[in-house]
């Protein structure tokens, strides 16, 4: 519970303080802990800052599996529409997607290839998961034939530009923005 705990206080100050502004101090007094406690769970403040890290990548790979499983109910087209609008709704005021943003541009130097590594990595699942379903539905006929690929890539970055506006946009504006993009974006490519 401790563990968990330290974590969840630690990605709050890393996401709010920086890296390099967030201490140990910092994170054993936000646990409510004496500093040498931390070290009876984690080396220092890099093992929990990687913890952190891997913890979202864990939970993020698992967003992207289950906001891509296959569904009988959405044809391609409108499985497009959801995992954008769930994608969106993901990125709205959630520590670990402002973490994740933050050290992705500006990582701690000893993690800084295994951070754009690993986001690559999972970049490129999510637009093979996407590139799935536009190939699902060229063959369905829903959407012309296309490279499936060039689309999910132009969907994904569609995407990753979005998100990186939701918090400045009231919950209504954001999502009829949602519907106007994915409009234009989907009449684009729809058989």
């Amino acid at each position: 519970m401790k563990k968990n705990e330290i974590l969840n206080k630690s990605l709050e100050l890393f996401a709010g303080k920086g890296y390099f502004g967030t201490h140990m101090d910092d994170i054993a007094k936000a646990v409510g802990i004496k500093k040498a406690s931390l070290y009876s769970h984690y080396s220092g403040k890099e093992s929990i800052f990687t913890a952190i890290f891997n913890d979202i990548l864990e939970d993020y790979s698992s967003f992207i599996d289950n906001l891509t499983a296959y569904s009988e109910e959405l044809n391609c087209l409108e499985k497009l529409v959801s995992i954008f609008s769930g994608y969106l709704n993901n990125c709205k005021n959630n520590n670990k997607m402002v973490f994740w943003d933050r050290y992705y541009y500006y990582p701690p130097e000893y993690l800084k290839d295994y951070i754009l590594q690993k986001t690559y990595e999972i970049e490129m699942l999510f637009i093979n998961k996407i590139t799935n379903i536009i190939e699902h539905g060229i063959k369905n006929g829903n959407i012309r034939n296309v490279p499936a690929n060039d689309v999910a890539l132009s969907f994904y970055y569609m995407m990753i530009g979005f998100s990186m506006t939701v918090k400045f946009y009231d919950e209504k504006d954001i999502e009829k923005d949602i519907v106007k993009c994915t409009t234009v974006f989907l009449d684009g490519i729809r058989n």
